[in-house]
């Protein structure tokens, strides 16, 4: 037998527990809303410790404890499992695998890389949350995606014996149980919309009109003390994360080897961002001018991402070149104000028709 669930590539592949999300939720196309909005707003956080910068996507909603990606999420339902106690059960993962996707749930949990060739990772130490879709009885082989050997967002298959192992491997070492992501093992499904809590119809025009204009404030500067850490002036939000990128551009060695890995992650979530703006100019607000000028941000955010890779591989940046990445994000941070305020005279005009 085989079963395969659906999924998408996701529109944000920044963070592989947000990119598998999003891969289950974009197959439901009433939850196109709560998607856009719940990944309009950025951050951006200077780690003084580390010297690095990082970036995410989502105020409240996806922080870099996404556990509330999947648990606040009104179209998905979450059901947990305690890996120790899996294990002392004497439990099969393949059975509990294949029985959870003949039922419509994915499964998400923690594997050690080496067991999984494309991991390209011999430490018996080194875990990661594998994401899996679907099975294959007659080729014995499981349906997956991650970020494998650091490269991009990606599908795969993994045997089931390799998987089998990874998964135990995990248990067997006693490495750590990482509860702020996964809670070791999940099973995902998709719901209809679950609103009773939440107050709130993200298939009603009138309340998605609302949200957006109120998370566009919070980009522009507006504060939210519900989630905003405003005293840490390390962490930006919305606009005022460019100024953090660009004290990080201008005075760090950011090309060094050590930093790669934050690097590329942060400026895919710059193109990323851009390219959710767009959709809900096209999809939301249904206009082709604001849809214009967010395709120009994401060209422009293309360009500082070509910047900072290109540094990366030769290890080194050029004064004039630094110089030109900087004004390239002086750039995006002038014309995504100017798109965001135009979006907000686009809702207030549609609102006053009403």
């Amino acid at each position: 037998m085989k079963k395969v669930l659906p999924v998408e590539y996701p529109i944000v592949t920044g963070y592989p527990v947000i990119a598998n999300a999003l891969s289950i939720l974009q197959t439901n196309r009433e939850a196109t809303n709560w998607i856009l909005l719940n990944l309009l707003v950025p951050i951006v956080l200077y780690d003084q410790k580390n010297d690095k910068v990082l970036m995410d996507l989502g105020g409240d909603h996806t922080p870099w404890n996404t556990r509330y990606l999947y648990d606040d999420c009104p179209y998905l339902t979450v059901y947990r499992y305690d890996r120790t106690w899996f294990f002392e059960q004497n439990q099969d993962i393949i059975s509990f695998v294949k029985w959870n996707i003949d039922r419509g749930r994915y499964l998400y949990t923690d594997v050690c890389r080496r067991f999984i060739p494309e991991y390209f990772d011999d430490d018996p130490k080194r875990i990661h949350d594998l994401f899996l879709y679907g099975y294959d009885d007659e080729e014995k082989l499981l349906f997956c995606s991650d970020f494998f050997d650091g490269k991009k967002y990606q599908s795969i298959t993994v045997s089931f014996d390799d998987y089998k192992n990874a998964f135990e491997a995990v248990e067997q070492q006693k490495l750590p149980h990482r509860v702020e992501q996964t809670t070791d093992i999940m099973a995902i499904a998709n719901r209809e919309l679950f609103n009773t809590w939440l107050a709130v119809d993200y298939e009603n025009p009138q309340c998605v009109f609302g949200i957006l204009k109120e998370r566009i404030l919070e980009c522009l500067g507006k504060p939210n003390v519900n989630y905003m850490r405003l005293s840490d002036k390390n962490l930006a939000y919305g606009i005022s994360g460019y100024d953090l990128l660009q004290r990080y551009f201008q005075d760090k060695s950011f090309y060094d080897p050590e930093y790669s890995f934050y690097n590329c992650i942060c400026v895919q979530f710059l193109v990323e961002h851009k390219e959710v703006l767009l959709k809900i100019c096209r999809e939301i607000l249904k206009n082709v001018q604001l849809s214009e000028q967010a395709r120009a941000l994401v060209d422009l955010a293309n360009i500082v991402k070509g910047f900072v890779l290109k540094s990366m591989i030769r290890g080194n940046c050029a004064v004039h070149e630094r110089k030109n990445l900087i004004s390239y994000l002086d750039q995006l941070k002038e014309q995504e104000a100017d798109l965001l305020k135009s979006m907000l005279v686009f809702i207030d005009e549609r609102d006053s028709l009403l």
